[in-house]
């Protein structure tokens, strides 16, 4: 009886952090939900929740939906609105932006998320998890970065979705599978994270996760490889320590655990966007620009050994 009350409380505990963290006085406190969809008719879609300080404007939510090969077509949307949009009900376990953007039910099966859009064109994702692997942690998912403290909780390493997804007049159904995080920083992001790396895949042996490499070279975060979290121990571009202030061409991520393989693999994108696309107006994407850099997104697919197929998703400036 000791032992289930000691499991319910550490399992309760973590589905609270699907909810949003205090802020804790941080001027530059940001906050991200992010989900990764890899689709059986073989497109990817990406949607992001983001409680954000924008530059000139104060902090904001930010909500982006971008899809790749949808019928052979890529597209994405931004939009911003004020943070009192931003609803939470925990009684029903629902995140709510302006009842037009839900995380609804707590990350795990039956979780769904919603996106509608109406900017240059209409967007429209509804995708509901049938199935999720177990939401793991490690510790009490809090690094310390600089002097700064960044959370990261990997809610859904691997589930399967179903639901619609459409653009403009087109909607289709679809099925596939999905990755869900969520995470935290009690600075601006671009202070803390150089390059972060999001990755996930398909085969029973498969390696889920976010790694993350400061501006002075220190690599936090977690991933889940056979329901256990593990730990990164260095992140190298062929045999040398990776430097952080450029993209790289390939990458390696060892393990604390040296009996666990490292993953390796050529970071040749299909896909990369920018987060000025969809910043409100150009003053907006100038000021953004100055004060923080342009930030990207280079997304791919590699094949790996023995990781089998990872889709991964690298940003920084």
């Amino acid at each position: 009886m000791h032992l289930f009350l000691i499991l319910l409380l550490s399992t309760f505990a973590f589905a609270n952090d699907f909810f949003r963290h205090p802020q804790g006085g941080a001027k530059n406190y940001s906050e991200s939900w992010d989900y990764v969809f890899v689709l059986d008719n073989g497109a990817k879609a990406y949607v992001s929740y983001t409680w954000m300080n924008v530059p000139g404007s104060g902090q904001k939510i930010g909500t982006q939906f971008s899809i790749w090969n949808f019928k052979g077509k890529s597209a994405s949307v931004g939009r911003q609105y004020p943070t009192e949009r931003f609803k939470e009900d925990k009684s029903k376990n629902i995140i709510n932006i302006k009842d037009e953007y839900l995380m609804e039910n707590l990350p795990g099966k039956d979780h769904r998320v919603l996106f509608t859009a109406d900017k240059n064109g209409k967007f429209f994702l509804d995708l509901k998890f049938t199935s999720a692997d177990p939401a793991k942690v490690h510790e009490d998912g809090v690094f310390n970065v600089s002097s700064q403290k960044y959370g990261l909780y990997v809610h859904i390493p691997y589930g399967r979705v179903e639901g619609r997804i459409g653009i403009n007049n087109d909607t289709i159904t679809v099925k596939g599978y999905g990755y869900m995080d969520h995470s935290w920083l009690t600075d601006a992001a671009t202070n803390m994270v150089a390059r972060s790396l999001l990755f996930t895949g398909p085969n029973k042996d498969r390696i889920a996760g976010r790694i993350n490499i400061s501006p002075k070279g220190e690599i936090f975060g977690y991933a889940i490889s056979k329901g256990t979290p593990v730990l990164p121990a260095q992140m190298l571009e062929g045999t040398s320590t990776y430097n952080p202030k450029k993209f790289p061409g390939n990458l390696t991520i060892t393990w604390r655990d040296e009996e666990l393989a490292p993953l390796k693999f050529d970071a040749k994108p299909h896909e990369k966007y920018s987060i000025l696309s969809n910043a409100d107006g150009f003053l907006e994407r100038q000021l953004i620009k100055s004060t923080m850099g342009e930030i990207f997104y280079l997304r791919g697919r590699a094949q790996t050994e023995p990781w089998g197929r990872v889709d991964w998703v690298l940003s920084g400036k």
